[in-house]
């Protein structure tokens, strides 16, 4: 059992580092989605794109609030861009408390 776990995670994470780069989840959802870590980290990685696209939608509305929420919004996700990527070259499976709870409910 272990070692299909190990080799999972080894054929994934690549994909899955890939999947922290801007809208590429949605091509790691659809070409790796028979591996389990590369989905985790690629569900997550969608998450956090959807969240920093509605930073910078909320920043054209409303200009002043919301160019203080859009530089604090790209700021966290390039923070936790880094980190799942990081972690997934490690084969880590880190947990954002909102990111992964809403990503865990995507059914892919």
């Amino acid at each position: 059992m272990a070692e299909k776990v190990n080799e999972e995670v080894r054929q994934g994470a690549g994909y899955a580092a890939l999947a922290y780069l801007f809208f590429l989840c949605i091509f790691v959802l659809a070409y790796k989605k028979d591996n389990s870590f590369a989905r985790y980290h690629a569900k997550q990685a969608l998450v956090l794109f959807i969240g920093w696209v509605v930073c910078l939608i909320f920043s054209i509305v409303t200009p002043f609030i919301g160019a203080i929420f859009s530089v604090l919004g790209t700021i966290a996700y390039l923070v936790f861009m880094v980190i799942g990527i990081f972690s997934s070259l490690m084969g880590l499976k880190p947990y954002f408390p909102l990111i992964t709870s809403i990503a865990e409910k995507i059914v892919i």
